[in-house]
C-alpha cells in the first residue's frame, strides 16, 4: 500500500481502492466471523416498501476482539490520518465498526456525505474518514458502493439522483471514503449472491464520534485491549498535549 498513491487519489476523487489490502486466508476469516455474527433484524413495512427481514452484524466491538489487529492496522491508520489531516495535537477516533450486509433483494442506498453527521461542512480536510474492506466481489449486481468523482470538492446539498459510478473490488479489497465524498450503493439484483464489507469510520479526535466505544465497552474489557486501540476509542482531546 502507496500511501502518497491513495493519497493522490482522495485529494483528485474523494476515495480510493487499496488492492489486496487482505490476503485470501484472512478474507476466509473475516467471512466466517461474519456469518458467526450475523442476526435477523425486522423492518416495518412503508408506504412505499412491505415489511421485510434483513441480516446484519450489530455491536462487533463488543461482541469479538477478533477485529482489533484490524482496526489498529498500522497502514489503514496512517491512511485515515491522512485524509482527515491528524496533527500531534488530536489524532483520530474511532467512531463506527460494523458490517455492510446486502442480501439478495436489498434496495439501494440513496448518495449521501458522512460529514453531514456534524452541523457545518469540513474545510480543507473532512471531519470523517471511512474505510470497507471487501469480503465478496463488489460489482453493480450485488450492489456495489457507489460514488461521485469529485464530489468532496463541493459545497453543494446532496442530489440523490445525480450520476455516480459503482466500483468495482475483489475479495480483500479496501476502498477508503473521504467523509466529504458523496457515495452511497446500489440494489442487490442478483438471486444468490451476497455483499459482505466490514465497515472501519473514524473522525476527527476533537469532535464527538457516532458510537462512543469508550462508553459502551466494559471497564473490564477496555483494561485488556491494546495500547493503540485505547487510544483510537478515547474521546476527548488529551490536556497534557496542550
Amino acid at each position: 500500500m502507496e500511501l502518497a498513491e491513495v493519497q493522490r487519489d482522495i485529494e483528485a476523487d474523494g476515495y480510493s481502492i487499496v488492492r489486496g489490502f487482505v490476503d485470501s486466508a484472512r478474507v476466509e476469516e473475516l467471512r466466517v466471523l461474519c456469518e458467526r455474527l450475523k442476526v435477523s433484524s425486522e423492518i416495518p413495512a412503508t408506504k412505499e416498501h412491505p415489511a421485510q427481514t434483513i441480516l446484519r452484524v450489530p455491536d462487533i466491538m463488543t461482541r469479538t476482539r477478533e477485529l482489533d489487529s484490524l482496526v489498529t492496522d498500522t497502514r489503514l491508520l496512517d491512511a485515515f490520518r491522512m485524509v482527515i489531516g491528524a496533527s500531534n495535537r488530536w489524532g483520530i477516533t474511532l467512531s463506527d465498526v460494523s458490517v455492510k450486509y446486502l442480501d439478495p433483494g436489498r434496495g439501494r442506498r440513496a448518495l449521501h456525505r458522512d460529514d453531514d453527521l456534524y452541523l457545518q461542512l469540513s474545510r480543507e480536510h473532512p471531519f470523517t474518514s471511512n474505510a470497507l474492506l471487501a469480503l465478496d466481489p463488489f460489482d453493480e449486481p450485488v450492489g456495489a458502493t457507489t460514488v461521485v468523482p469529485g464530489s468532496h470538492k463541493w459545497e453543494q446539498p446532496i442530489d440523490a439522483d445525480h450520476d455516480c459510478i459503482s466500483v468495482e473490488m475483489d475479495p480483500g479489497d479496501l476502498l477508503l471514503l473521504s467523509g466529504r465524498v458523496w457515495h452511497g450503493h446500489g440494489p442487490n439484483t442478483t438471486k444468490d449472491r451476497i455483499r459482505r464489507a466490514f465497515n472501519v469510520y473514524v473522525c476527527a479526535g476533537w469532535l464527538v464520534p457516532g458510537t462512543n466505544y469508550e462508553q459502551v465497552i466494559s471497564p473490564e474489557t477496555y483494561a485488556c485491549l491494546a495500547t493503540t486501540l485505547k487510544e483510537l476509542i478515547r474521546v476527548g482531546l488529551d490536556p497534557e498535549k496542550y
